[in-house]
């Protein structure tokens, strides 16, 4: 009878831990669906599930940003995650979960003017990238006064623009050391507001001139047709004849605060940069051209993918690139 029962306990914890198993198994995977990782709330949930705690942090021009952190007892570094223009929320950016080692505490934050945190998305848009690194600032503070661990940063798009001025600003002022910051990540990064902000639309006209005409033909060949081609042009050159007479006279006085080539190369910690050679959206010349800039660089230039997707369609090369510069930094 006792070895009946003991059967039986066993096999209830068999079955219990492998259904666990499973449910974490299927929330790992959800979290490389786009359309899932859209569903913001869902994926706060899961996050909290995992053992984030909701967190807040002031900028120094006095705005209150929420985020989320995972404290590890065995970590090794901490790792803060920078995501991009829009959507801009820690959620989106609940990949990097699965992506980074076990070893690592993960700070995920809502950027300026997204999510939960304070301040506007669109209001003084001409001048972004004047303040929006003071946010990266404020969290790699803190970070430090969770614990004394070393610190990677990293993100896409936006995200990493900002992450890299607020790496030149704690260079600058003499503060880099004491950060305890060791590296940076570039994913899909660029180095200039000015072209972003013209890049950025004329990648959407095309992505939306597609879809259109994806209707009427099908999806196939779309931008091998004439319709295609001379819509695209013509849009296109309207659209910079208006960037140029209205978006530029407004960039163009901060760009010299922004521009990140002529600065970049004050960095002197380790950068990973990642970028594709199809990303429409930011230049891959860009990145090449930064990744040239600093004194200690890697690069990863992927032949076929997305802007700032490269996480999702290459999840084990991503892992494991990553991890190998994590590791070159803090083991």
């Amino acid at each position: 009878m006792y070895t009946n029962i003991v059967q039986k306990n066993y096999f209830l914890f068999s079955t219990s831990l492998l259904l666990f198993s499973t449910y974490c198994t299927e929330n790992l995977e959800r979290l490389y669906s786009t359309s899932f990782l859209k569903n913001y709330k869902e994926v706060h949930k899961v996050l909290k599930g995992y053992g984030f705690t909701d967190i807040t942090f002031k900028t120094s021009d006095k705005l209150t940003l929420h985020g989320l952190f995972l404290s590890r007892p065995n970590a090794t570094c901490n790792v803060i995650i920078c995501a991009g223009f829009f959507p801009g929320k820690k959620e989106g950016m609940a990949t990097f979960y699965d992506l980074l080692p076990d070893y690592c505490n993960i700070l995920l934050f809502d950027a300026r003017g997204r999510g939960s945190s304070e301040g506007s998305l669109v209001y003084n848009v001409w001048r972004y990238g004047i303040n929006e690194y003071k946010d990266i600032v404020e969290a790699i503070s803190w970070v430090n006064k969770q614990n004394t661990l070393p610190i990677i940063i990293g993100g896409t798009c936006s995200g990493v623009f900002n992450a890299a001025h607020a790496l030149i600003h704690l260079t600058k002022n003499n503060l880099l050391e004491k950060s305890r910051v060791k590296g940076l990540f570039f994913d899909s990064g660029w180095g200039s507001v000015l072209t972003m902000s013209q890049s950025l639309v004329i990648a959407n006209i095309k992505k939306y001139i597609i879809k259109t005409l994806a209707l009427i033909y099908g999806k196939k060949n779309i931008d091998q047709r004439i319709l295609y081609k001379l819509s695209f042009s013509l849009i296109c050159q309207c659209f910079k004849a208006i960037h140029f007479i209205s978006a530029r006279p407004l960039v163009k006085p901060y760009e010299h605060q922004t521009n990140l080539f002529d600065k970049i190369h004050h960095i002197p910690l380790p950068i990973f940069f990642i970028h594709s050679y199809e990303d429409v959206h930011a230049d891959i010349t860009n990145a090449i051209t930064l990744s040239q800039l600093v004194p200690n660089s890697c690069c990863w230039w992927i032949k076929q993918s997305f802007h700032a997707k490269h996480y999702l369609i290459y999840k084990k090369a991503y892992k494991e690139k990553l991890t190998a510069f994590i590791e070159s930094i803090v083991q």
